[in-house]
This record gives structure tokens, sequence and C-alpha cells, in this order.
């Protein structure tokens, strides 16, 4: 019996093998386009503010940093009639980026596409820029093209023709000068070199005086108000014109008569001044005691007032008898001219009497008046009656 022979031979999976193969090319491309996108790529977000972007700024622009590319440009919008660029930065770079960094806005060529160049001060901050920080941008560089429609506009307004003439005349001006214009021009240089230097304090002032301009533009209607009434002044010594020149009159009249009285009593004035001198000297020398006679009024007008103003008819007095001095005896009680008064022998004040400077301190002084009052009894006559009795006393004989 022949028997049937079985193949084991299958047909391979083909197109399930080229489905696969197909979804994995698409995986690939998939993953390298969102790679080139940088999906994949961590990068800090940051924000540039500008007046204008440029002509040719677009999303992938490059982000700079002393030439070195950091980052690049994600978006560009307007804001507020203002450019905002979105920045993204690779984070190895963001840490180095301090608080204060700038930004500026280049073009790579004359009609290159702009990039982003990021610069640090000379005196940066300690501090890091945080991520979604929004940089400011000092400038922008201005493109060929627009600088090529400036002039364009510009030529559309000026005539050829008045052009034409006006650069004739600057040529004609200008012909056979070019020695004399070299040596201005060297001078200006010069004179330039000379105000560089001094270009730091000539702006300190001009701001200076923006200021001084302020203060004088907040005072200039009270300046106002001045003027007008000097204005109202002028009208009324115009109305009084008479009375002014009687005025003006009786003064000069005055002066003439002064100058008479002087001139005649010069001398006498004179004589006066020198005469005057040695009083002059005597009040300077105890010129001090006036201001302690004065600081001594004042308490002693206020114990005063004290004393005797309580009923407006009595006096408060603590009044007793005490002991008298001695009597005057020559020559032991000769007055002396030897007292001195302050430090140095000059005039002092005594100080004031209070509580706590009680008993008053008694200012000794030669002056043979008796250091001290009696403190007991003591029989004795007059010396006066003494003289007159014949009895002898101290000093002198009697009759």
């Amino acid at each position: 019996m022949n028997k049937k022979k079985q193949s084991h031979y299958s047909a391979p999976p083909l197109k399930t093998a080229g489905a696969f193969m197909a979804l994995g090319l698409v995986a690939v491309v998939a993953f390298c386009l969102l790679q080139f996108r940088g999906t994949f790529r961590e990068y800090v977000a940051y924000t540039v503010v500008s007046d204008r972007s440029g002509l040719v700024m677009d999303p992938g622009a490059k982000v700079k940093l002393h030439g070195v590319q950091i980052g690049r440009v994600s978006g560009v919008s307007l804001v507020d009639d203002r450019a905002r660029l979105e920045l993204e930065v690779d984070p190895e770079w963001s840490d180095i980026l301090p608080s204060n960094v700038t930004s500026q806005i280049k073009a790579a060529t004359a009609f290159g596409s702009k990039y982003v160049e990021l610069e640090i001060p000379h005196i940066a901050d300690s501090t890091t820029l945080q991520a979604g920080a929004v940089i400011p941008s000092s400038n922008v560089t201005t493109e060929v093209d627009t600088l090529f429609e400036s002039i364009t506009s510009l030529m559309q307004h000026v005539d050829p023709a008045k052009l034409n003439a006006t650069l004739t005349a600057i040529s004609d001006g200008l012909n056979g000068r070019g020695k004399v214009l070299g040596e201005t021009l060297v001078g200006a240089d010069r004179y330039l070199s000379a105000l560089n230097p001094h270009m730091p304090q000539l702006s300190e002032d001009f701001r200076s005086a923006a200021a001084v301009s302020n203060t004088y533009a907040d005072i200039t209607p009270d300046f106002m108000a001045t003027l007008d009434n000097f204005t109202t002044t002028s009208n009324t010594v115009t109305s009084q014109e008479q009375q002014v020149n009687g005025l003006l009159l009786s003064a000069i009249g005055f002066g003439n008569t002064g100058i008479e009285l002087a001139s005649d009593s010069e001398p006498k004035f004179i004589s006066a001044s020198n005469l005057l001198v040695p009083t002059t000297e005597l009040l300077e020398k105890y010129s001090p005691e006036y201001t302690c006679f004065l600081k001594g009024a004042v308490p002693a007008s206020a114990i005063m007032a004290q004393m005797v103003d309580n009923t407006g008819y009595s006096a408060d007095l603590d009044a007793g008898l005490m002991f008298g001095d001695p009597a005057y005896e020559y020559p032991k009680n000769l007055p002396k001219i030897n007292a001195k008064g302050g430090p140095g022998g000059q005039p002092g004040c005594y100080p004031e009497i209070t509580k706590d400077l009680y008993p008053a301190p008694h200012l000794v002084m030669d002056t043979g008046a008796t250091i001290g009052g009696a403190t007991s009894l003591k029989p004795s006559a007059s010396p006066v009656v003494n003289f007159l009795m014949g009895v002898e006393t101290a000093g002198g004989g009697g009759r």
C-alpha cells in the first residue's frame, strides 16, 4: 500500500513581518524627528522681552553665551506691542547665569538670521538666574533691508534737483579748503579727546541740571506770583510818583544835613570816642558780671514775688536780731582794692544759694573789711564817742 508523503513546508508570514518592519521604520523616524525637535531634551526655560525681534527671528534660533551655543529659541510671540522670545537653555549652563544677565538680539551676517546673545555684566550678582525669569534686551541690530527701506523712504521725499544743488554748494564751499578742514578736524579731535575723561562728570552735571530744572519748575507758580506782585508795586510807585520824588528829595536833604553835621562835629566825635576807651575797657573787663547779675536776678525776682505778692498788701519775712560787726577802726579797716574774682583773677559768678548749699559759703577777699561778723557780745564804745571824749584808741591818740 502506497502512503502519501506529507510536506512540513508552510508559507512564511511575509505580511506580518512587513507590517512590523513598517511600524519599526515609522517608530525610528518619529523618534529621530522628536529627538531633532528636542522633545526628549532637558532644558531650563527663560523669557526675553524686547521692543522688536528683528525680521529673521524664528523658533529654533540659537542662544549663545560668549559665542558658544547654550540653548535655542522655542517660540516668538507679540505681547503688549513687544516681542516675547521663549528660550530653552541647557541645564549645565543655567547655573552660571547671574540674576542680572542681559541679552542682545544679533545677526550672524548682514542678511543672516538672528540669534540671542546673553551677556554677563562686569559686576555680576551672586544669585543665580531662576527658571522662568524674564531677561531684558538692550538692543536689536539693524538689518540691512531695514536700512535700505529707510533710505528708500528718504529718497522718495527728497527732490533730486534740490539735492544736487545742495551737494554742489557743499562741494564749492569745501573746494580748496581741505587743509583748513583737516586742521579743524584735528582740533576737534584734540578737544573731544580732552573732553572724554570728563564725560562721567558731565553726565552727572546733566542729571543734576535735570533735578534743578524740576525744582525751578515746581517754584515757577510762586515766581510768577512774585513777578505779578512786582508789577503791582511798580504800578503803585508810578501812581505815587510825586510823593516818591518828594521822599527822595527829603532823603537827599537829610543826607546833606548829616554830612554837614558830621563834618563840623568830626573832631568832637573823635575826642568822645577816645574818652570812651577807658570806660569801654572797664565794661569789657567786668562783662562776665553782667551775665551773673542777670542769671541771679531771674530767680531772685521769682523769690521776691513769692514773698511780697502773696496777699497784695503784706510781705513774708523771716527776721531776727543778730550781733553787729565790730566798729570801724583806723588804720586796721582801711579799704583795699585787692579783691580778685573767678579763675585767673577774672570776674566770676557767685553760686546760686539752694538748700543743698547751706549755710552759704563766705567769699573771702582782701578788701580791708571784717572777714566774719560778730558771734558774741563785746562791751565797747563807738570810736566816734571815744574820739570826742578824748579816750585813746587803737591807731591814734586822744585829744
